[in-house]
């Protein structure tokens, strides 16, 4: 059973629990035999004995530290629990069906201990993760049935618990945030095929112009999913009503008509877009389509909409032939589209395809080896490859408005 130390004052978890007045938002600590480093406890401000909360549980990246600060930034000092987990196995993770489960051994763990009198739903809790954490979160939502969802930062789909996974029997929810030049970028659009295809609810916010890392400013759309999970409708229709109404400010406060027409497009993914009624949506969407008719935006809808047919090759056909036709094709994009931003992406996606066949072809020589032939750009690889598993068929078009 887990050992309890609280961050100051030195008192046990059970004390802190035990006082009638709420709780000011804290951490303690939890301690596993041989499990290198503590899970860190943040309690919810409004945290009252008798009453249930629910949790996400944040794995960091490979050379993080536990840590509930990313998170809790993002649901404020109230109504949640906020784990920051420890790992089994530190470092690169090795997937194998064992090393899987001694890090939901942790978990449930955590679940049971948290929820033994101290005011966890074990019915609302979420794993999340940036980067090595984001991929050990997708395995875990898959393995583990009773989660409430996932946010999957940094990271995407690749391996497949099951080989023919059934769908979902209680729909969870998935959020996952990806910077656009991302090596991981093309795993996180398989991501969302694949959850949804099993009946997740899923939302993708891309952070454009960013590699792999974290918005500096935090992920606004990531907030708004969080309170969708715990707020009722009817203020949900509330809030997004307010967001609605404070977007033509924001979007007249951009000079550049490409940027506006792009935080057009953000606003009709944000998780809020889905509470506002059928008129707030349509005001969104014929602005939209009056900047794409003009001239400065056509040309970058145009090329987007090429672009997109691209990504969608990309997801669904994992072989070196296909990947040697992309390369190709991403800078016969770059060079049409020169001048334009996504003409720039495109010179990337070529860079990063250019990449990808390196390692391809690396990894073909390990798979004579029975190693993992099918993962992320080397930088950004959280994992040690091991068993080979075939690429997954992508169910749905992740890319279609």
């Amino acid at each position: 059973m887990a050992s309890v130390h609280p961050a100051p004052p030195a008192v046990g978890l059970a004390l802190l629990l035990l006082a009638a007045a709420p709780l000011d938002a804290r951490t303690v600590e939890l301690g596993f035999p041989d499990v290198k480093e503590r899970v860190q406890v943040s309690f919810p401000a409004n945290h009252l004995p008798g009453k249930s909360y629910p949790a996400v549980f944040y794995y960091h990246g490979t050379n993080g530290k536990p840590t509930t600060e990313l998170i809790r930034a993002h649901t404020g000092p109230d109504d949640w629990f906020v784990v920051g987990m420890a790992y089994a196995q530190t470092g690169k993770f090795t997937f194998t069906p064992e090393t899987l489960e001694a890090e939901a051994l942790i978990l449930r763990s955590v679940i049971r201990h948290l929820g033994a009198g101290h005011g966890l739903d074990p019915k609302r809790v979420y794993v999340a993760g940036f980067s090595k954490g984001g991929w050990i979160s997708g395995l875990l939502m898959q393995r583990e049935r009773t989660l409430a969802g996932a946010v999957i930062l940094g990271a995407g789909h690749i391996h497949r618990v099951d080989q023919s996974p059934a769908k979902f029997k209680r729909p969870p929810a998935v959020f996952i945030g990806i910077g656009r030049r991302d090596g991981n970028y093309p795993f996180s659009l398989r991501a969302i095929s694949f959850y949804r295809g099993l009946g997740a609810a899923t939302t993708m916010e891309t952070w454009h112009g960013l590699g792999h890392r974290f918005p500096p400013d935090g992920s606004p759309a990531l907030r708004q999913w969080l309170q969708a999970r715990i707020r009722p409708a009817a203020d949900l229709r509330t809030a997004a009503a307010a967001w609605a109404a404070d977007r033509p400010r924001e979007l007249a406060a951009i000079a550049d008509p490409v940027d506006r027409w792009v935080a057009l497009l953000d606003a009709e993914q944000a998780p809020f877009f889905r509470f506002l009624d059928a008129a707030q949506k349509a005001a969104f969407t014929s602005k939209r389509e009056a900047l794409e008719r003009t001239a400065a935006v056509k040309p970058e809808a145009a090329f987007l909409a090429r672009h997109r047919k691209l990504l969608r090759s990309e997801i669904a056909t994992h072989s070196k032939e296909n990947y040697e036709s992309l390369l190709k094709a991403y800078l016969d994009l770059s060079t049409a589209a020169a001048g334009t931003r996504q003409g720039e992406i495109a010179r990337h996606d070529h860079q990063r395809i250019e990449r990808l066949l390196k390692h391809f072809d690396a990894q073909e020589e390990l798979r004579k080896d029975d190693l993992q032939p099918f993962g992320p750009e080397p930088e950004d690889d959280p994992f040690v490859p091991k068993s080979p598993v075939s690429p997954p068929r992508i169910p749905a078009n992740p890319l279609v408005r």
